[in-house]
């Protein structure tokens, strides 16, 4: 873990800041760049290790994807947040709301990181409280609002349709049919067949006996 950054000038923070926006973006931000942009103290370097320990710039003092964000007025401040979060991860990973913090907290986190003297500490403080008062930690993401689809009506239930319990008028009523096959036996006997033929009438017309 890299030692929290610190800069003498800490009061002028604000002014490194915003030469990031005024100018365009450098190919590397070294201390022949700080003095082509007005910063010609010894103790303007130091800023240079404090845009490292955000990610402002990487390893090779390349400005990063952070710096070019932070260009853009209407972010800067809440870039400068993620930025700070990130770079003092181990602080915030201790106190969520550690850019709330006394000076008490922090002196104890950051002499807890190094051996270095109380002077030094002090500054590793008021660098760090420099750089949460230009940022903006309680922005609110922007929420994609759902689009949601109408609710359909719900299709109302066509009443059933009631059957007749009468036949209309016009409509006959059924016809029934009843075919009767008769085997007649082989004979020369007339009454046989009297005798057959009088015994179906009797049972297919009873009402006329």
């Amino acid at each position: 873990m890299s030692e929290p950054p610190y800069t003498p000038r800490h009061g002028k923070i604000e002014k490194y800041l915003e030469k990031i926006k005024e100018v365009g973006v450098p190919e590397k931000v070294n201390r022949a760049w700080l003095r082509s942009v007005g910063f010609r103290s010894g103790n303007d370097a130091y800023v240079i290790k404090v845009w490292k320990h955000i990610g402002f710039i990487d390893g090779s003092n390349v400005p990063t994807e952070l710096w070019r964000r932070y260009r853009v007025p209407a972010q800067s401040k809440a870039v400068l947040a993620q930025a700070i979060r990130s770079g003092y991860s181990g602080l915030f990973g201790m106190y969520e709301d550690a850019y709330r913090k006394d000076r008490e907290a922090l002196y104890s986190y950051f002499s807890s990181q190094t051996n270095k003297a109380e002077s030094t500490i002090n500054l590793m403080v008021k660098t760090f409280n420099s750089l949460c008062d230009l940022a903006e930690f309680e922005a609110l993401p922007e929420v994609a609002v759902p689009v949601t689809a109408p609710v359909p009506e719900p299709i109302a239930e066509r009443p059933r349709e009631e059957r007749p319990t009468t036949i209309p008028r016009g409509v006959g009523l059924p016809q029934v049919h009843i075919n009767i096959q008769l085997h007649l036996p082989e004979t020369s006997d007339q009454t046989v067949y009297d005798n057959l033929f009088k015994s179906l009438k009797k049972h297919l017309f009873p009402d006329e006996e």
